[in-house]
């Protein structure tokens, strides 16, 4: 239900409680597993693939020497259940001093089924409040609390940083036009004395236009089809780099590209182009 929300970006329900491991109390998280792989923690080892699998924080593994492999028995009142660890995790937080399993696993080990203990949600930036809202009228049972502080200097960091990626897009695209067009306008002064044969036999000035035009596409077509493919690369790159995870690409980036480089290509050409239809072929073909 939650999840559905216009203003809700992602929610994830997870069952947390406490747990004895050698006498220790250790917090248990249960979530969706599968999904650690896209939340930005950095992970080791392999994702809990069947129930009794188990991913430990680096503060348990360290704390208890713990290895990949190795066999731990949790218990809960009377419950005690075992489970091989699969991998460790890092996020930077409390998280790091838990254990993470499947929310079956949780549910079994705390006895009771289909309980969750809290829902996280994520907000749309600049709706938090909006989406607080539209919770409390969802699910009126809910107790809603924001993280505001988090939340808004996320908000205020991702608006930085929107904007600076905008300046630089800018002053990419501005450089890239002023290098096609002074590739174009060069190509029209090398080829000068071609324009001139086509124009002598009967070439029109639409026929001259359409072949620098056609180039100029081609340009913009190949250019942005590059761009794309090594900004995918980068972003992967930097993603996987700084937080073990790849980033979605969606179906509208490709093709927005590709009519980025064509209008910048096409832009860029229309001056060189217009000179080109305007030589005089027979001052051009005299040499003068």
């Amino acid at each position: 239900t939650i999840a559905g929300l216009g203003n809700i970006e992602h929610a994830e329900g997870q069952v947390i409680s406490n747990a004895y491991m050698k006498n220790r109390q250790i917090e248990i998280i249960g979530l969706d597993v599968n999904r650690l792989k896209d939340a930005g923690w950095r992970l080791y080892g392999s994702l809990p693939e069947k129930n009794g699998e188990v991913f430990v924080g680096t503060n348990i593994k360290n704390a208890f020497e713990i290895k990949i492999g190795d066999a731990i028995s949790l218990t809960i009142d009377a419950e005690k259940m075992d489970f091989i660890v699969k991998g460790f995790f890092e996020k930077g937080g409390a998280e790091d001093s838990a254990i993470v399993m499947s929310m079956p696993d949780a549910w079994k080990l705390i006895g009771k089924d289909r309980i969750l203990s809290v829902i996280l949600a994520r907000g749309k930036a600049g709706e938090l409040d909006m989406a607080v809202e539209s919770i409390e009228k969802a699910v009126l049972s809910a107790i809603v609390k924001t993280i505001r502080q988090v939340a808004y200097a996320e908000e205020s960091l991702l608006n930085k940083i929107q904007l600076l990626m905008a300046l630089i897009t800018s002053v990419v695209l501005l450089a890239a036009s002023i290098s096609i067009g002074s590739t174009m306008g060069a190509n029209v002064l090398e080829r000068r004395q071609e324009i001139g044969l086509m124009k002598a036999i009967g070439a029109t000035k639409k026929d001259v236009g359409i072949f620098y035009i056609t180039e100029a596409l081609l340009t913009g077509i190949i250019g942005g089809l590059a761009g794309f493919a090594l900004g995918i690369i980068a972003a992967q790159a930097v993603s996987k780099e700084a937080f073990n995870s790849f980033v979605s690409i969606h179906l509208y980036i490709p093709v927005l590209a590709i009519f980025t480089g064509l209008a910048v290509s096409l832009l860029a050409s229309y001056i060189p182009v217009k000179s080109a239809i305007r030589c005089n072929p027979a001052l051009i073909l005299r040499g003068e």
